[in-house]
């Protein structure tokens, strides 16, 4: 993981989380692309998810992650 990416943690106070990105090869490409679920799969604590997003749309020009469709189950047909 760059430099770039664990000053830029460490400034927004998550920099304890600079060796989970970097296990999980998350960068600068990878970075805009994290959803709510990802962050929590790696193990990242609610509150910090939720900061660590809203960082993510400042970076992205105030944009928030696009959601993730919800998935459909298939209905039984009668």
């Amino acid at each position: 993981m760059s430099d770039g990416m664990n000053r830029w943690l460490e400034g927004i106070g998550l920099g304890e989380y600079a060796a989970t990105f970097a296990e999980n090869a998350i960068d600068d490409d990878v970075l805009p692309d994290l959803t709510d679920a990802d962050l929590e799969k790696i193990g990242l604590k609610l509150g910090h998810r939720k900061k660590l997003l809203k960082a993510i749309a400042t970076l992205a020009g105030g944009k928030p992650p696009a959601p993730v469709p919800a998935s459909r189950e298939a209905v039984p047909q009668a």
